[in-house]
């Protein structure tokens, strides 16, 4: 559904920058290369504005109208540009912070770029995280350190964190899902996943089917499988 300029979204009217590999997670930091005139134009005014982007992953058979308005996913993460380079030939290299998951309510035209109107979603059923034991926590971290022990040491530098650090189990499981690299419709399911507890519950069983193919790999001396794309 699309709406003319006029129609006063207010302020949660942000950019939307459509990919079809990309899905983007709160509390997470994404590097990305701008280089078609009409991101370039979307870069300039988030510069000039908030410096808020929205991504959004394209639905299946984006190739047919790619540079038009092809099919996209309804929920998407809204980002900070926390860093950007203009480049000498009007293309950006920058870094996106990612702040919360949101929901397109509805497209605005306008401009040579999409937008859209949305609405900002919550986790439910999240933890704070502190000395107090949390066993969802201490699963996954549990599983993550079991996955990452299983790998070449080359491979664990890129995959490691301080999970000490995060405050909300939500932002542990975020950060896990981002690091893992699955599927991207299974990043997506996660991404659309708002109950916190569930999410856990998917990264979980993430991690042991990780942790089932790395034993595979090392029985069969890491010959023929790359876990780290299935």
């Amino acid at each position: 559904m699309e709406s003319k300029e006029n129609s006063d979204p207010g302020k949660n009217l942000i950019s939307l920058f459509p990919l079809p590999a990309t899905v983007f997670f709160p509390g997470t930091r994404l590097p990305l290369h701008i280089f078609e005139p009409r991101y370039r134009d979307m870069m300039a005014d988030a510069l000039e504005n908030d410096r808020r982007i929205g991504m959004v992953l394209l639905k299946a058979g984006w190739e047919d109208d790619y540079f038009g308005r092809p099919g996209i996913a309804s929920i998407g993460c809204l980002g900070n540009i926390l860093d950007h380079t203009r480049l000498a030939d009007g293309k950006y290299n920058l870094v996106l912070e990612g702040l919360c998951r949101f929901r397109v309510k509805k497209e605005i035209t306008g401009k040579t770029y999409r937008r859209a109107e949305i609405e900002p979603l919550e986790d439910i059923n999240d933890h704070p995280l502190g000395n107090t034991p949390v066993e969802a926590r201490d699963r996954l971290v549990d599983r993550y350190r079991q996955f990452l022990h299983l790998l070449p040491e080359s491979e664990r530098q890129s995959l490691e964190a301080n999970w000490n650090t995060f405050v909300t189990l939500g932002g542990l499981v975020d950060q896990m899902a981002f690091r893992l690299q699955p599927a991207v419709e299974e990043k997506q399911s996660l991404l659309e996943e708002l109950d916190v507890e569930k999410r856990a519950a998917k990264v979980c069983s993430l991690l042991d089917m990780k942790i089932r193919l790395a034993q595979i790999s090392m029985n069969q001396t890491r010959k023929g499988i790359d876990v780290r794309m299935n």
